[in-house]
Order: C-alpha cells, then sequence, then structure tokens
C-alpha cells in the first residue's frame, strides 16, 4: 500500500482520537469527559472548567509522566461536552469554549479561539519559550531600574523578579499568570520531568519535530479561580511553622555566642517578640564566606548556642555560599563524596579574597553532587540547626541539565531534605533562574512557591525601593503563587537610616508575609536608633507579634486555595480600574486593607483606594467608605492599616516568642458597621499534622444589626489544642452598651471609650467545644 497522503493522514488519525474519546459530529452528553481529545499530534486534556492542558506533539510522543512543575497526574477532569463541525474540534466546560481548527499544527492565534462566559472570545496563542539560564556567568550587571516598570507582554499583570540585588527602585517583572486578556498559557515544554516521587528529575526525551505542552488558565477576570487552577497543576505552598510568622533578625556582622544572648536580652527587656535568629557569614571557618566550620572566635560550642537558642524560643537558620575552598578540613571529603568538585574560577577567588586560593563548586545536577554538597550540612542540622539562607548570588555552582532551572532545583533539594528533617522549614532564596542570568526567565519558577521563601536580596534603602517592595509582594502573590515574600527590612545597602524611613519600612514589614531585619552591618534594632525611632519601631515589631494567629490562618487559606497571604487589589475587585492603577497597597488576608507609606515626611502623604464598603482605621477608628481614593496625611505613629466593616481579627497578647500552645487569652478585634465573619486555624505550629486533619478550625460570625459576636464550636483537634479559653473582645465602632452577656449571662465590668468608640470585654474561661454569644444590649 502506498503512503497516505497528508490530509488523510489528519482525517484518519483524527477519527481515530473521536473514536476513542466516543466523541460525535454532535455534543457529547455532558457526563464526567474522557482523559483527553486528540486530533493526530494536537491533545488536548481538560483538568478543572477553566484549565486545559494543550499538548503538541508531531512525532505523537505525548507525555504523561510529572514534571518538576506538574508533580502529579491524573486529575479527574469535569464533565465537558466535544463536537466537531466545519472542521472545527469544539470543547465546551460550565466556563470555557474552546474551538481548534482540525490539523491546525501547533497551537497559536492562527487555529485556537476562546471564549470565557461573561469575557468574550479571544485568539490564545503560546508566547515566546522561557530563556534558559546561560552557561557563562553574566558580563554586565542586572539592567538598572525602570521608573515606570511594566510586565513583558501588554495585558499581563506582572508576576516576579528573580532578586533586587543592587537595585534601588522598580524592575521590570516577568510575566505572571494573571492578565487582563483574561487567560495566560503556562508553557512547561522545557521543564524537567520529576522521578522517584519528586526527590529526582530525567531530562525530557528529544522530539521529531514541533513539541509544545502548555496550560491554557482561562479565568477571564475571575483571578482567584485561576490561582486555585494553579494550586490544581502545580501543588499547594507548604504551611511553614508558626515561628516564621513572628519577627526575624538577622545582620551582615560578626556576632558570636556571647554577642546573641546580649541581643536577645535586649528584645526581651523591651518586650519585643523574637522568633527567628538568622547567623550570617561570619561564622564559618577556615574562610568566612564559604568555610563548612564553625569559626571558634565566634562559636566556641556551637551545639551549647542551639541548644540556648531553642531553650529561649528560637529558630536558627545559617546562611551558606555553595562554594568550598581547599584549604577547608571537609573539602577533602566532599570532592571523594563528588568525583571530583568544579574549579570555581575567578569569581570563588574574589569573595574569599585571595587570589591564590583554589576555590571548588558543585553541579548539582550530578547525584554525587548533591551528595556531596548536603554531607557538609549535616554536621550542622545534627548540632541543632532548624534552616538553611542560601544566599547563592555569586558563586558558581549550577544545575547543568536541560529543563532544570538551577534556583528550583536547588530549593526543591534543600524543601525535600527539611521535609526528610520532619521539618516544615523551606530555604531562603533568590528564585526563578541562576546567578547566571539574574535579569532573566527560566520554567522553573512555576514550581517555587513550593520550594522556598523568597528572599529579594541585597536591594539599595530608597524611598522608590521601600516603594516598590509593596507592589512586588503583591504581584509575585497573584502572579506566581508566592505566599511567602521576604524582603530586607531597612533594606541591605544602607547606612543608619533617617527616623522617618526607618520607621516605614518597619510598618511596611509588620504587614508582610515575613518580617526580616536586615542590613550591611548598618542598625536595623529600635534601640539602636533611640528616641521616636526607637519607640515606633518597637511598636510595628510588637503589632506584628500580635497578628500571628491572623496571619497563620492566611498562611493554611494559602495552603488550602493557593490564595496569598497579600492579595493584589484586583484579585477581589477585577471589574474596578482603581484596583489595577493603586498596586501600593493589597489586602493582608480579606479582612485587613494594609498601603505602607513610602515617602518622606511626618505627617507624610498617601493616596489610598478604598474598595466597596466600609473601612474602619486601626489607629483612629475612623470610618472610610469606597469605592473611592482619598489622600490621607500620616503621622509617624500611624501607618494605613484599615479593617473591613464585620471584619474580625484574632490577635495575641504580647509573648517574647511565638509559643506552640494556642495564645490565651485571644483577643479578638471587631469592628462593626457590617456583618462579618472569619474562621481561625489553629495547629501544633511544627510538624504535618496539618497535611493529616490534626488542626482546628474556630468560626467567627458578627452580626451588626443584633449587636452579637458567636465565637464558634472549635472543629477538629490538635495535640494541646485548648479544651477553654478566655477571650478579650475588642469592638470598635458601636455606642455604650447598656447590658453585656456572656453566653447568656450579664458581664458585670467592661471597659468603654467614648472617642473611639471602643468597647473592650474580658470573657471567663469558655469551652472551645460549643458555641458561645457574645451580645450586646443598649438603651434601657
Amino acid at each position: 500500500m502506498g503512503r497516505m497522503p497528508r490530509s488523510l493522514q489528519v482525517v484518519s488519525a483524527h477519527a481515530a482520537a473521536l473514536a476513542l474519546a466516543s466523541v460525535a459530529a454532535a455534543p457529547a452528553a455532558a457526563a464526567p469527559g474522557p482523559a483527553e481529545v486528540r486530533d493526530g499530534p494536537a491533545r488536548f486534556q481538560v483538568i478543572t472548567p477553566t484549565l486545559i492542558r494543550l499538548e503538541y506533539a508531531a512525532d505523537g510522543g505525548f507525555e504523561d509522566r510529572p514534571t518538576l512543575t506538574v508533580p502529579a497526574r491524573g486529575h479527574k477532569p469535569p464533565p465537558y461536552k466535544t463536537s466537531v463541525k466545519d472542521g472545527i474540534l469544539t470543547i465546551r466546560t460550565s466556563r470555557v469554549t474552546l474551538r481548534y481548527r482540525i490539523g491546525g499544527g501547533p497551537f497559536d492565534a492562527s487555529n485556537l479561539r476562546l471564549k470565557i462566559n461573561g469575557f468574550g472570545g479571544t485568539r490564545p496563542s503560546f508566547t515566546a519559550p522561557p530563556s534558559a539560564p546561560s552557561s557563562a556567568p553574566p558580563t554586565v550587571p542586572p539592567p538598572a531600574p525602570d521608573p515606570d516598570p511594566r510586565p513583558q507582554t501588554a495585558g499581563n499583570l506582572g508576576g516576579w523578579y528573580r532578586s533586587l540585588d543592587n537595585q534601588s527602585g522598580p524592575v521590570q517583572l516577568h510575566d505572571g499568570l494573571m492578565s487582563r486578556d483574561g487567560w495566560y498559557i503556562l508553557d512547561d515544554t522545557e521543564s524537567a520531568l520529576s522521578t522517584e516521587g519528586g526527590r529526582w528529575y530525567a531530562e525530557r526525551p528529544d522530539h521529531q519535530g514541533v513539541y509544545r505542552d502548555g496550560y491554557l488558565f482561562a479565568y477571564g477576570s475571575d483571578y482567584v479561580r485561576g490561582l486555585a487552577d494553579f494550586r490544581t497543576l502545580t501543588g499547594p505552598a507548604p504551611l511553614l511553622p508558626r515561628k516564621a510568622f513572628g519577627n526575624w533578625f538577622s545582620r551582615y556582622e560578626g556576632y558570636g555566642e556571647a554577642d546573641f544572648h546580649r541581643l536577645v536580652a535586649r528584645f526581651r527587656a523591651n518586650r519585643v517578640p523574637l522568633d527567628v535568629l538568622i547567623v550570617d557569614t561570619d561564622y564559618k571557618s577556615p574562610r568566612d564566606w564559604d568555610g563548612w566550620q564553625w569559626a571558634p572566635v565566634y562559636f566556641e560550642n556551637p551545639s551549647r548556642f542551639l541548644n540556648w537558642a531553642h531553650s529561649v524560643g528560637l529558630d536558627v537558620t545559617l546562611n551558606v555560599h555553595p562554594s568550598i575552598s581547599a584549604e577547608d578540613p571537609s573539602f577533602a571529603s566532599a570532592s571523594e563524596i563528588a568525583g571530583g568538585l568544579i574549579d570555581g574560577g575567578e569569581r570563588c577567588t574574589v569573595f574569599i579574597r585571595d587570589a591564590a586560593a583554589r576555590c571548588s563548586v558543585w553541579d548539582w545536577a550530578q547525584r554525587s553532587h548533591v551528595d556531596s554538597y548536603f554531607s557538609l550540612h549535616t554536621p550542622f542540622e545534627e548540632a541543632g540547626v532548624d534552616s538553611w539562607w542560601l544566599d547563592y548570588c555569586c558563586d558558581e555552582s549550577r544545575a547543568d541539565a536541560d529543563g532544570l532551572t538551577p534556583d528550583t532545583w536547588i530549593n526543591a533539594l534543600y524543601a525535600q531534605r527539611s521535609r526528610d528533617r520532619g521539618l516544615r522549614w523551606l530555604p531562603l532564596s533568590r528564585i526563578g533562574s541562576s546567578m547566571f542570568n539574574q535579569a532573566g526567565a527560566a520554567p522553573g519558577v512555576w514550581a517555587e512557591h513550593r520550594n522556598a521563601i523568597h528572599f529579594t536580596g541585597d536591594s539599595f534603602s530608597t524611598w522608590p525601593m521601600l516603594d516598590f517592595q509593596t507592589r512586588f509582594t503583591a504581584a509575585e502573590g497573584a502572579g506566581i503563587g508566592m505566599p511567602y515574600v521576604s524582603h530586607d527590612i531597612g533594606g541591605f545597602n544602607g547606612d543608619e537610616l533617617p527616623t522617618d524611613l526607618y520607621v516605614r519600612w518597619l510598618q511596611a514589614g509588620a504587614v508582610a508575609p515575613i518580617l526580616r531585619l536586615h542590613s550591611n552591618h548598618a542598625p536595623r534594632l529600635p534601640w539602636e536608633y533611640g528616641g521616636r525611632a526607637e519607640k515606633l519601631g518597637e511598636l510595628f515589631m510588637r503589632l506584628r507579634g500580635s497578628l500571628v494567629p491572623y496571619i497563620y490562618t492566611l498562611a493554611r487559606q494559602a495552603y488550602d486555595t493557593g490564595l496569598p497571604l497579600a492579595r493584589a487589589m484586583y484579585l477581589e475587585w477585577p471589574k474596578l480600574g482603581d484596583a489595577y492603577r493603586y498596586d501600593r497597597q493589597y489586602m493582608l488576608g480579606d479582612q485587613l486593607l494594609v498601603a505602607p507609606v513610602a515617602r518622606p515626611g511626618d505627617p507624610a502623604r498617601k493616596r489610598v483606594w478604598f474598595p466597596p464598603g466600609r473601612w474602619v482605621d486601626l489607629f483612629t477608628g475612623e470610618v472610610h467608605t469606597g469605592a473611592r481614593a482619598e489622600t490621607l496625611r500620616v503621622p509617624l505613629e500611624r501607618m494605613p492599616i484599615f479593617a473591613r466593616a464585620g471584619g474580625i481579627v484574632p490577635r495575641a497578647d504580647y509573648q517574647p516568642y511565638v509559643g506552640r500552645g494556642a495564645p490565651d487569652p485571644l483577643i479578638l478585634n471587631v469592628y462593626a458597621g457590617d456583618n462579618g465573619h472569619f474562621t481561625l486555624y489553629e495547629d501544633e505550629g511544627v510538624g504535618f499534622g496539618y497535611r493529616a486533619k490534626r488542626f482546628a478550625r474556630t468560626p467567627m460570625r458578627w452580626s451588626d444589626r443584633s449587636s452579637t459576636l458567636t465565637i464558634g464550636k472549635a472543629r477538629g483537634h490538635y495535640p494541646g489544642d485548648p479544651a477553654k479559653r478566655r477571650y478579650s473582645v475588642r469592638v470598635t465602632g458601636i455606642d455604650r452598651p447598656s447590658a453585656v452577656r456572656v453566653g447568656g449571662r450579664e458581664l458585670r465590668g467592661f471597659d468603654y471609650d467614648a472617642g473611639a468608640r471602643l468597647l473592650i470585654l474580658k470573657t471567663p474561661a469558655l469551652s472551645t467545644k460549643r458555641a458561645t454569644a457574645v451580645s450586646f444590649t443598649f438603651g434601657r
């Protein structure tokens, strides 16, 4: 038999695919959809009603194994319909209609048509594939700041950037998932395959002809659904230990054991909470850049230091630079395990400040090199180190394999190592590319929410940088689903700051996903400034500590839903133009609107957009009504934080550190003016019980009409959960009541501030196993 004409091959392949998928010319019944729909080299897999895989393999080599981006396959498809008419294949879900021209070739705007319910039509296309990291060190620094940075593609809302190293203002963000076009194609063509349950990788097989593998997110204006789809596809962001949401301290400074004792004593004496202590690079020996021994001059007995830190409630993180000098006592062993290390080149010798020294690095794509690299971590971990700060800025370690993004791969290895140790910690690290391609993008970024706390690098201490960091945090949350973004609070490259810049930066940190003080030898502690800076710095660090019950609940929401802690305004109000224009503010969860001030002056001006509804100033009780923008004059003692009317924000009294037990009493801040609700999440704060239903949720509801707060029954259990609990209830925006009842019994004694319209009461210990109403009666 002769060779079949190409046109008949397409028709024949299409007919076979339709037969396999039970697709007829008329629409099929909307039963659970088939696993796939094929037209010869084109394959479609409906994952959710708004997420469809588009795979084109000219050689028929479709891929069903997981990748480093997509760690699991086999999602049960939702109901959908398919039909073929006039040479057009149509796939219709409850939310979208996708049309593909039969035999149209690789997916692009010429052969695809997408209609999203209530959003209109468009012609989606793969964008240019992500740039792979260069194999050579960069010869030029990252680009200069852009005074008005936009994403790479029109309509895209911006997603991420590897770091803000040596920047003093905004940078142009790479594209993210969210676009005002209503769709995005996540290109997974290049990422490596995931093997051994995610512990290792394999390069993708070569293909004959065109191969593209992508995921069409068709969310329209429902960005929240887009993030939920992203979580479904790429997996959830893990829940960090509860301590991660308290205060962190770091400084590039030669601190020793005695210095840290004095430091922590000062935190305690000043009643400023502290939870995470980072030990920067000077602890290392024989080289303070890349030594793999403790420097005796600073830590004569490392185990004693770590045991002490844990005894006073601190987790300890160590800085690591990924290279090793030949004079290190561990060099020979590390080289032997690796089967030979790689010469680190000139860059290594620059940072160890000895041009004659020999310095070596690793290729993390080789299993023996990974074993070698982590063998150096083991003695530190056995001594009690909790987590690692991978300061991958300057050493020439790499992950040299097709489909591996060096940042993402080493971050994933650190995250897996932490899990193996029974710890929730992720590495503090740069993301999404490598030191060889610092201003570029690579495909691994779509997995970074699972792998890292994003350390945004060594920025300069300027007002424009502080201003941009607010936008950056919200953009990464929406753009790549990154819940944990960590800036150097106060900036790295800056000496002693002006009082207003210092305080405003601490204010921004108090409502950021992570508050981590850091600098290049410069003062960042409140008492190093004195005066108003000391008083206000301590105030906002205490505020951060008090917000841990609320922020920890948001972290659980991120795990459950894909929503970040810092939520760009357009996530909730996608149809309002101001939600896009006002990108130097965000929602911290669904109860609080935060708009950090980033300009000098006392008072300073801040233009704030208030969404529809009523918003209550946390500091003054003043009510602002949206939707509208207002220019506020904000004294240094305050920052723009507003609760949604009806909002409930759980907080804790001062504790020197975040303990493992539930706060008692628990403070419930209620903001009257509308109905509202909130569900508090709690667990042990450590370990992986949160994945096995060892946690509790307590629903709370405020009825504005009846002036009643209902504290619901705790649902679920975890080791150490309280059977009873006291509450300090603080209601803003109500008149003085004539009577207060808790569980139907009148409460004798409460405080009321008529000027602030603030009522404060304390309940007796209440059972967590049943609901309790706190109600207010007015008049006689």
